[in-house]
């Protein structure tokens, strides 16, 4: 996969609760560190591959201090032609987060995405594409899609996102339908992203927003919604 070294950085995610999104937008716009936008705002989807017994996903109930996600994730609408898709091996250690990645050929979602019709898709894949590897012990298992803000802190230490309209799907309905929405309190949600030696920084900034710290995994909170349905 590309990035064979992984940057591994930390992530504080951080809960609005009671705050609207352009009431969150106001507050990142007045904050001290001078955050400003690096990139539009984009509609953000992600197909989640894991073991037949959701390996990936107890492995983040439990706190594993080394765990790992597998997805597929593109940009742009949910349903259609996905030309640019990317798959990504999200690593944690410890602490701290990092992902490689690797191209993937063009797909298309017009339905239901289970493992036959995504092995199909990628038929042309060579045995030795980490993609087709993960393939013989992951298969569909959620998808999910939110819309993000990008930042950056004046000094170019700090990331911050925001997402929200977080929903989530089952890939094996027919025609991708909704599954649900996650609870209230998780309707906007910042993330920091920020390298191990900015630390300080990042609590300073953190203590600064009206919130408070969650864990908050996307995954396990789809996971956990479509098996309400």
């Amino acid at each position: 996969m590309n990035s064979a070294t992984v940057d591994f950085r930390h992530e504080r995610k951080l809960l609005p609760a009671g705050y609207a999104l352009p009431e969150v937008l106001a507050l990142i716009r007045q904050h001290p560190s001078g955050f400003h936008e690096v990139y539009p705002p984009r509609w953000v989807n992600n197909l989640y591959l894991d073991s037949h017994g959701l390996d990936d996903y107890h492995d983040h109930v439990t706190g594993l201090a080394e765990r790992s996600k597998s997805r597929i994730r593109w940009y742009g609408d949910l349903r259609g032609s996905i030309p640019k898709p990317v798959f990504e091996r999200k690593l944690k250690q410890g602490t701290v987060s990092g992902k490689r990645t690797c191209a993937v050929p063009p797909l298309a979602l017009n339905g239901g995405l289970d493992e036959h019709k995504l092995r199909a898709m990628l038929s042309d894949l060579g045995n030795e594409n980490p993609l087709w590897r993960c393939l013989d012990h992951r298969h569909p298992s959620l998808i999910n899609r939110y819309h993000r803000h990008y930042y950056l802190s004046g000094d170019g230490r700090v990331r911050l996102t925001v997402d929200s309209g977080l929903a989530f799907y089952a890939p094996d309905l027919p025609a991708a339908a909704l599954a649900s929405q996650p609870p209230a309190e998780f309707a906007v949600v910042i993330e920091l992203k920020y390298a191990p030696t900015d630390s300080d920084c990042a609590a300073d900034i953190a203590s600064w927003f009206p919130c408070r710290v969650v864990r908050c995994s996307k995954y396990v909170l789809g996971i956990e919604a479509i098996r309400r349905t």
